[in-house]
């Protein structure tokens, strides 16, 4: 829950204050107004008790705590103490008096030490100013202590320094509603210069013990974690501790969790399973990898496609065809020689016209068609009109060249024909042989192609870095390297088939020509992943010093992904998750992964791990006792307040219950310090 208080408010003048005069009805409208649950009496220099009374009866059903608002010789503070101790500030205030020092005196620390038998149990907030100069005196470090702002727009400006003290926002009112000073005393005003606290009961222990956690105070309730209910049992919407015995009840409480919210709102960590992360790790090694492939794969897009349409094409030996063809070159040259007829047949040594290639414009032809065609894309586009009709001209243009690329490869192939036709005449009537049919251009072309593709899997073939990526304290590296032998090979692609010889030989001898005509013809090989077959992947998991990670930091590794992926969810139950995990981890890593994740999602966490369960400082405690067969005690409560309390509002301070969880006992606790303080180097 969260309780609003002013911290801040006087009542009646000191010699350090203009004369102003208390107002019941303004008191009682103001906490109406500014729905307050407590306040704190902060006059100068002075704790006048029967004014005190006054206030406490005419707002019986608010915390009034009385305090003092201090001219230390270092600086203003605000001391708010317990009702327990009125007596004690009663006899300070009256010491005070007898000093006479006048409205600029002071009280020095070692005063206030001596003086205030309570000192040591109170809340100081030390006023900050502009510059925020102002330091904590070393006496006081030790106690409760806060810093006071006047305005929201500062409160927010103190919060975020990560090296700065709590903020607290009071009002500094005077309780007069005719006050000389109008914004000392205009409620509407006032009413935004309020702390809100997460607190259960409004206690001032329960403040005093949460105040100086910046998680727990805020300027607007709505930004700090609420409160629901679970089977009539309190529990915060931000991070919950619960603890018991084996058998108490835990896993009772969480399926009244889980029968609480949609399955799909749930995500659980369940008990030892993060012990068992062969499973899991290589689930992440395979998607981390496959992530970096990929996008190592799209810088080659353009030439894999081309050793595609290399494979795809007509394998055929084509050294054998120019053999062959030059063998009948110099036949027909022979003949040619020892003819009459050569001179009259120079038709017999014509060659043929050569097509021209139009499949790029077919493939580019057929993608602006289905652009023009697409009512979706041009939906999305301004001056779609304009922009659509360049379009449909590019496709005309493009069009009337592959009509005319297309007119002079039938007209050359139907002029190859006759030409043909006309040479095998003249054989028979000649007896000199024609030339077979070979269009060296494309032999040439072809080699040229092969000699391309060698020098880009050269480039490639070799070990490389893809990424590094750190996640939590681990780094997940991926590599991609040559295949070392044909065992490797083989489990890569999890095939059977013997791949030693005809394939791995070639690719270690770095012909890789032979390797992808070898490739092409077996069975397994998928032309759609191409790529793959060319390098090993690798993926490591490393720890922060850069080596393998050991079992148990597989473990936590884990752990960590299996809480990033349940920042997805709105609940979160995780059981036990310090299996495997030292103490060392638990502290750096675990504890702060699993605040993070409360920040967004309502967190359940099952330990019997002392050092989890005793740093972890949740917003909740829960704990859990087996009263008999299939009945349980579950209590609960802010975890700073000390107090929790059952279903039924019986309350109970959290210690016993705590210590009986985490230390197996009070006798066991102070046994562990026994031997902690033995093996102390004194």
């Amino acid at each position: 829950m969260a309780k609003k208080i002013d911290f801040h408010i006087h009542t009646i003048p000191s010699e350090k204050d203009y004369n102003f005069n208390y107002s019941s009805s303004w008191m009682r409208e103001y906490v109406k107004e500014a729905e307050l649950d407590a306040i704190a009496i902060t006059n100068h220099d002075l704790f006048d008790e029967d004014n005190y009374q006054q206030v406490v009866s005419d707002i019986p059903d608010i915390k009034v705590f009385p305090g003092m608002e201090l001219s230390l010789d270092k600086g203003h503070v605000n001391i708010i103490m317990s009702e327990n101790e009125k007596e004690e500030l009663k006899k300070f205030s009256e010491w005070i008096k007898t000093q006479n020092r006048g409205p600029n005196g002071v009280v020095t620390v070692n005063e206030l030490c001596e003086h205030l038998g309570c000192w040591e149990k109170g809340i100081y907030i030390f006023e900050l100013k502009k510059s925020n100069s102002l330091k904590v005196p070393n006496e006081l470090k030790k106690t409760c202590t806060v810093g006071g702002v006047s305005n929201q727009l500062r409160f927010q400006s103190v919060i975020e320094q990560s090296n700065s003290m709590t903020p607290v926002l009071f009002s500094d009112a005077h309780a007069d509603e005719n006050d000389t000073e109008k914004n000392r005393c205009d409620i509407n005003i006032l009413k935004n210069k309020n702390t809100y606290i997460q607190i259960d009961r409004c206690t001032f222990d329960e403040i005093r013990n949460a105040i100086h956690r910046k998680d727990k105070v805020g300027i607007d309730k709505d930004l700090l974690k609420k409160v629901i209910t679970i089977d009539n049992h309190r529990v915060s919407t931000g991070l919950n501790l619960i603890v018991g015995k084996r058998g108490s009840g835990k896993t009772h409480f969480l399926e009244l969790i889980n029968k609480q919210f949609p399955e799909d709102e749930l995500y659980r960590i369940a008990q030892f399973e993060t012990a068992n992360a062969e499973e899991y790790i290589e689930k992440q090694r395979k998607q981390q990898g496959e992530l970096a492939f990929e996008s190592w794969a799209e810088n080659y897009e353009t030439q894999i496609s081309a050793i595609k349409q290399y494979l795809t094409e007509n394998q055929t030996n084509t050294n054998n065809v120019l053999e062959e063809y030059l063998k009948s070159i110099k036949k027909y040259a022979n003949d040619m020689s020892i003819s009459n007829s050569s001179q009259k047949y120079g038709l017999l040594s014509e060659t043929k016209f050569e097509s021209m290639s139009t499949k790029n414009i077919e493939d580019y032809l057929h993608s602006l068609k289905g652009l023009v065609n697409s009512r979706d894309l041009w939906k999305l586009l301004e001056n779609k009109i304009d922009k659509r009709t360049v379009f449909i001209e590019i496709y005309r243009e493009l069009r009337e060249i592959y009509v005319k690329m297309s007119v002079e490869n039938r007209l050359k192939s139907s002029t190859n024909d006759m030409v043909k036709d006309i040479q095998d005449i003249l054989q028979k009537h000649t007896g000199i042989s024609t030339p077979i049919d070979c269009e060296v251009s494309k032999i040439i072309k072809k080699q040229q192609i092969e000699q391309e593709i060698q020098n880009f899997l050269e480039s490639i073939i070799d070990e490389k870095t893809l990424t590094i990526k750190d996640i939590f304290d681990y780094k997940i590296v991926v590599k991609l390297k040559p295949f070392k032998n044909a065992e490797q090979f083989r489990n890569d692609f999890k095939i059977r088939e013997a791949v030693k010889d005809d394939l791995i030989k070639p690719y270690e001898q770095k012909e890789y020509i032979t390797f992808l005509k070898k490739l092409s013809q077996k069975a397994f090989f998928d032309k759609e992943n191409l790529i793959k077959y060319f390098l090993h992947l690798e993926v490591e998991l490393l720890d922060s010093d850069g080596t393998p990670a050991s079992g148990g930091q597989a473990v936590g590794f884990t752990l960590m992904m299996r809480l990033e992926e349940a920042k997805n969810y709105p609940v979160v139950l995780i059981d036990e998750p310090e299996a495997s995990l030292d103490n060392a981890y638990i502290n750096e890593v675990l504890i702060d992964a699993l605040r993070k994740i409360s920040k967004d999602s309502m967190v359940f966490v099952v330990t019997h791990n002392s050092t989890l369960g005793t740093l972890l400082e949740p917003d909740y405690l829960i704990t859990t006792t087996k009263i008999d067969t299939n009945n349980y005690r579950v209590l609960t409560g802010e975890f700073t307040s000390r107090l929790i309390s059952s279903a039924g509002n019986e309350v109970e301070n959290s210690y016993d219950k705590f210590i009986e969880a985490m230390e197996a006992g009070f006798i066991n606790y102070e046994k562990k310090g026994e031997i902690y303080e033995t093996l102390r180097d004194k």
